[in-house]
């Protein structure tokens, strides 16, 4: 999804000025790579902020409905939003994190 599309999902449920959806998506963005280091951009990437709609954005897909519930919740306030947020990035994360896992077993630690 391109920040395009992600302002247009936006702008159906609440109109939001430009500056302001940039403000919160960046913020947006910071959140959830503060909360998940690992699994948040494309590989080889930097973040750079966006500031303008045709700026690629280079957060990984299953991230964007998530972005959408949060840039809604900072706008209007609807406590419903920033709960489906979490929900939503926590599921990416697990997902992106499974991916990586590839069949993986952790070894168990011992407490002696």
């Amino acid at each position: 999804m391109s920040t395009l599309e992600i302002f247009e999902k936006v702008n159906l449920i609440m109109p939001i000025e430009q500056r302001r959806f940039f403000n919160f998506l960046n913020d947006t963005v910071g959140e959830i790579s503060a909360r998940y280091d690992k699994f948040v951009f494309e590989p080889d990437t930097e973040y750079q902020p966006i500031t303008s709609l045709s700026d690629e954005i280079i957060v990984l897909p299953l991230y964007h409905n998530a972005l959408v519930d949060n840039i809604i919740f900072l706008a209007a306030g609807d406590e419903t939003h920033k709960t489906e947020f979490f929900r939503k990035i926590h599921e990416a994360y697990l997902n992106y994190w499974n991916e990586d896992a590839k069949g993986r077993k952790m070894k168990g630690s011992r407490w002696w």
